[in-house]
């Protein structure tokens, strides 16, 4: 980046998850090219790139079949969307790799743009499907401290740290928040780890006979929490908090924007550590981040009171203009076969 361009960034780029005023004065760190694990910045050095971006680029940077995909697609249909039954060959690819790999048979797929789109969708299906059945006052979310599920208004609601809410004056929204599972440091002493899982899973049910289990719509997790501290829940956790769940009809949504495409050594990390999810979100490893594209697979038990009472509607009344949209899951389909071809799980 030539000084010129330097300075404008300075003056004119808002940047994500940065101080403004240090910006001002430190610049930025300019990435001009990348290859495998590696990007090399506009003075010429080289960094190995332990995040992958932002745990997104599962086959490294500037793959050349990723590539030669948006390239194909882009020359023979650049842009539509999947409003009003609209579709393309792409996205019916894409939707049907995803419900091969979903962890619950007749799984449908909702596509969006990003992990924040796509936690947000999850949470308004939430929300839906609860008032199909006739259950409308079951709203409230639990999040945990230390999740991150997005920038978004109810995204940041849904995370559990504190400089996602500070200072943004978000209104009001029904999520509440259990503890995170860190038996480093929050365990009691000589506390084993499955006696921990099931400590946390007594305090969820307390939290939720608190607030009324009439009034609790959903539970979302990340199977391995990223940006709170990447922290690895304890032995048996997910399966006494999924009974706790059920016992009181509280949906699960699996969290898999970081987890999901083989970085637990299964496809999805609620594989990994026994979470039965109801819906999961996907995002960053879906195109390994060369497109921006994301999306929500749910359980055919959703759907099919989800579809019935838009049918009711006359219409599901949710969407994006890039939802499905034929370049990126051209390029996320590609991705995918690439996975399999190399045995990434």
């Amino acid at each position: 980046m030539n000084n010129e361009s330097r300075v404008l960034d300075m003056a004119r780029h808002f940047h994500s998850q940065t101080d403004p005023r240090l910006h001002e004065h430190h610049g930025p760190l300019t990435i001009v090219a990348g290859e495998g694990a590696t990007v090399t910045d506009d003075a010429g050095n080289r960094y190995i790139e332990g995040m992958g971006g932002l745990w997104c680029a599962s086959l490294g940077f500037s793959d050349s079949r990723l590539a030669d995909a948006a390239d194909r697609q882009m020359r023979k249909l650049a842009v539509y969307h999947t409003f009003n039954h609209r579709s393309n060959e792409p996205t019916v690819e894409l939707v049907e790799q995803l419900t091969a790999l979903a962890p619950f048979d007749n799984a449908r797929v909702f596509l969006v743009g990003s992990g924040s789109e796509a936690n947000d969708t999850m949470v308004k299906l939430a929300w839906y499907y609860q008032a199909a059945r006739r259950r409308p006052e079951k709203r409230k979310i639990i999040s945990r401290f230390g999740a991150f599920h997005g920038s978004t208004i109810m995204g940041a609601a849904l995370s559990g740290l504190s400089h996602m809410h500070k200072s943004f004056n978000l209104p009001p929204l029904p999520v509440i928040f259990a503890a995170r599972p860190f038996h480093y440091l929050d365990s009691l002493p000589g506390e084993a780890e499955h006696d921990y899982a099931t400590r946390l899973a007594q305090e969820l049910e307390a939290l939720i006979l608190a607030e009324g289990p009439e009034t609790i719509a959903a539970m979302i997790a990340e199977p391995v929490m990223g940006a709170g501290g990447v922290l690895v829940p304890p032995e048996n956790y997910f399966p006494k908090v999924q009974a706790v769940l059920r016992k009181y009809d509280i949906l699960m949504l699996s969290d898999e924007v970081v987890c999901g495409f083989g970085r637990t050594g299964n496809w999805f990390g609620s594989q990994t550590f026994g979470m039965e999810p109801d819906m999961l979100s996907v995002a960053k490893g879906l195109s390994s981040g060369h497109l921006p594209i994301g999306g929500v697979i749910i359980s055919d038990k959703v759907y099919q009171c989800v579809a019935d009472e838009a049918h009711k509607v006359g219409v599901f009344g949710h969407g994006f203009t890039y939802s499905g949209h034929p370049v990126t899951a051209a390029v996320a389909a590609e991705a995918i076969r690439i996975y399999r071809e190399i045995d990434l799980v």
